[in-house]
């Protein structure tokens, strides 16, 4: 897989999915081989959401032997640059190029894709229509842009640290290995691995 190449289709997907919309819709995409599986993200508000969701996403990713996974979702950020003496001397005039520095958190969009090695992450702000406040565009935020080693990735992300973790021997099963066969057998994922062109006959 081209990961420089799938970050950037994978950008064109989120905003595709939240331009018309009031709120972008939290989803996960399991990326194997040849195919690709959505998975709808209802909360992950409380740690209890994550840590269920970071199984789901693991025995997704195990049942379909895929390489990386993918998260989308909305938060209201708050984004601070450290600025140099030249660029705060500027600043008592006002500034206009980073108008967000001076305002209060953020609306938006984060698209990050996890691979065993790496972890891609976007941030865009969310442009909206003031009278309908629908998403009618995105601006990128280079300061929430960043690629990581897995191993250095921030604690934001701890909740799909096992994502990768390997199978346990043949012929052992834990606890956690019973959880997530349980969990694969619930509607809200068994529906979600399949195809996009084959979700419609299941």
């Amino acid at each position: 897989m081209n990961q420089s190449m799938a970050i950037d289709d994978l950008v064109s997907v989120a905003q595709a999915e939240a331009m018309g919309e009031l709120d972008a819709p939290m989803m996960a995409i399991v990326l194997s081989s040849d195919q690709s599986y959505d998975l709808p993200i209802h909360s992950l508000e409380t740690d209890a959401d994550k840590a269920r969701w970071g199984l789901i996403l693991r025995a997704a990713r195990e049942h379909v032997e895929a390489d990386a996974v993918a998260v989308l979702y909305p938060a209201w950020t708050t984004v601070r640059r450290k600025a140099t003496d030249e660029q705060a001397q500027e600043a008592q005039g006002g500034d206009e190029e980073n108008p967000e520095d001076d305002k209060g958190p953020i609306d938006t969009l984060f698209v990050q894709l996890h691979t065993r090695e790496r972890i891609y992450w976007r941030g865009f702000e969310q442009i909206r229509d003031p009278r309908h406040q629908r998403i009618i565009g995105f601006r990128r935020i280079k300061a929430l842009s960043s690629d990581y080693d897995r191993d250095n990735a921030p604690n934001i992300a701890a909740w799909l640290s096992s994502l990768f973790e390997p199978l346990p021997d043949e012929g052992v099963e834990s606890d956690v290995d019973q959880e997530l066969a349980n969990l694969l057998e619930e509607p809200e994922v068994s529906a979600a691995l399949y195809p996009r062109q084959l979700r419609s006959l299941h």
